[in-house]
C-alpha cells in the first residue's frame, strides 16, 4: 500500500461494491463511564471492516487546515521542517519508505520515523495513530524512544500533549485499538472544515433574533432533555448503543438543523445549509477515499451528530449505508 497524499480526486469514480458502517462517537467520554465504549467495539469487530475513515482533516484540504491550525500554518509547519530536517522535502516519499519498512520489521525505531513524517506531513490523525502505538509499546516494555535529540525532544512534549487530550476521546478508546487489532494501517482523513466561520457566523445571527422570546425557550427546554437522556444513557453503559438507533439519529437531525423551520427565518435557513453543506462534502470524501483505498466494506467514525446527514448523502448517491444496530 501506498500512502496517498489526495483523496479528493477520484469522488466522481463510483465504487458502489463499497458497504459503509457509520458510527457515531462522542468525543470525550470520562474513564469512569469508558464501559460505553465497548458495545461499539464488538460490533465493528464482528462487521469486520477492511478499511477506516474518520473525522479528521486530509493534509492536502488546504482551504480546511487554516480554520484548524491558523492561517499561518503553513508557515510554522515549514519551519518545524526546517528544524528538524534542515531543507524543504516531500514527507509522502518518507513515509512510505518507513511504511515498508514497518511491514518487513514492527520496530518501533521505524515507527518513531513515520510518526515524524506524518507530523511534517500535517497527516495529524495517522501521526496520532502512531502515537497510540508508540504508547502501547511503552506501555509494554517500559522503554522509551531516544528524547536526547531535537526530533526525539519534540516528539515527547507532543506524545505527552496527546494522551492528555486524547486519552478519554474516540481515537484511543475506539478508532486506534479496532484499527490495530484489524491489521488496518492506515486511517482515511475526511472531514471539512471550511464552512466553520459561515456556521457560527448563521447560528449567531439566528440566536439574536430569537434571545428573550419563548422560541428559545423552546430550543432549550430540547436541549436539556436531549443532554439529561445521554446523561442517562452513559450512566448505565448505553450511550453509544442509544445515539446510534436511527430514531435517536432522526431527533439529533431534527435539534440540529430543524427545530426553528416553521419559523422562516432566513439565518435559521441559512445556518441548516451550511450544516448540510459540511456533511454532503464530507460524503464526497467519504466515497473518495472509499475509492482510493479500493474499499469492500468502510467503518467510518463521527460524531454523532453528522450520522444523519451524511448517511442520507452516501444513499443517495447508491451506496449502502448501516448503522451498529444493523450489525448482529
Amino acid at each position: 500500500m501506498v500512502i496517498s497524499t489526495g483523496i479528493f480526486g477520484n469522488a466522481g469514480c463510483k465504487n458502489n461494491k463499497t458497504e459503509f458502517l457509520l458510527v457515531g462517537v462522542f468525543h470525550n467520554i470520562p474513564d469512569s463511564l469508558s464501559c460505553n465504549w465497548q458495545y461499539a467495539y464488538d460490533r465493528i469487530l464482528r462487521y469486520q471492516p477492511d478499511q477506516v475513515a474518520v473525522e479528521w482533516l486530509h493534509p492536502s484540504d488546504t482551504a480546511s487546515l487554516p480554520h484548524q491550525y491558523g492561517d499561518n500554518y503553513r508557515y510554522k509547519w515549514d519551519s518545524v521542517m526546517m528544524a528538524w530536517e534542515g531543507k524543504p522535502i516531500n514527507a509522502a516519499d518518507s513515509i512510505n519508505h518507513y511504511y515498508s519498512l514497518l511491514k518487513k520489521s514492527n520496530d518501533d525505531k521505524f515507527r518513531l520515523q513515520l510518526w515524524r513524517y506524518y507530523h511534517l506531513g500535517l497527516d495529524i490523525g495517522n501521526r496520532d495513530y502512531q502515537t497510540y502505538l508508540l504508547h502501547r509499546h511503552i506501555a509494554q516494555t517500559g522503554q522509551f524512544p531516544d528524547t536526547s535529540t531535537m526530533m526525539g525532544q519534540a516528539f515527547w512534549t507532543r506524545y505527552k500533549q496527546t494522551l492528555a487530550s486524547r486519552k478519554d476521546g474516540e481515537f484511543f478508546r475506539l478508532v486506534f485499538p479496532l484499527a490495530n487489532q484489524l491489521g488496518i494501517h492506515y486511517l482515511y482523513p475526511t472531514d471539512d472544515r471550511v464552512t466553520f466561520s459561515a456556521q457560527s457566523e448563521a447560528w449567531s445571527k439566528f440566536y439574536d433574533t430569537v434571545t428573550g422570546t419563548p422560541v428559545l425557550q423552546r430550543i432549550d427546554s430540547f436541549w436539556k432533555v436531549f443532554v439529561e437522556t445521554e446523561t442517562r444513557q452513559l450512566a448505565v453503559c448505553n450511550a453509544i448503543s442509544f445515539v446510534n438507533t436511527r430514531e435517536w439519529l432522526k431527533n439529533t437531525d431534527y435539534g440540529q438543523a430543524h427545530i426553528a423551520d416553521g419559523l422562516n427565518n432566513k439565518d435559521f435557513a441559512n445556518y441548516s445549509e451550511v450544516w448540510y453543506k459540511r456533511n454532503k462534502s464530507i460524503a464526497k470524501k467519504i466515497i473518495a477515499a472509499a475509492n482510493n483505498s479500493n474499499a469492500n466494506k468502510m467503518v467510518v467514525f463521527y460524531g454523532y451528530m453528522h450520522v444523519f446527514p451524511v448517511k442520507q448523502f452516501l444513499e443517495q448517491e447508491g451506496y449502502i449505508v448501516k448503522l451498529l444496530e444493523d450489525i448482529q
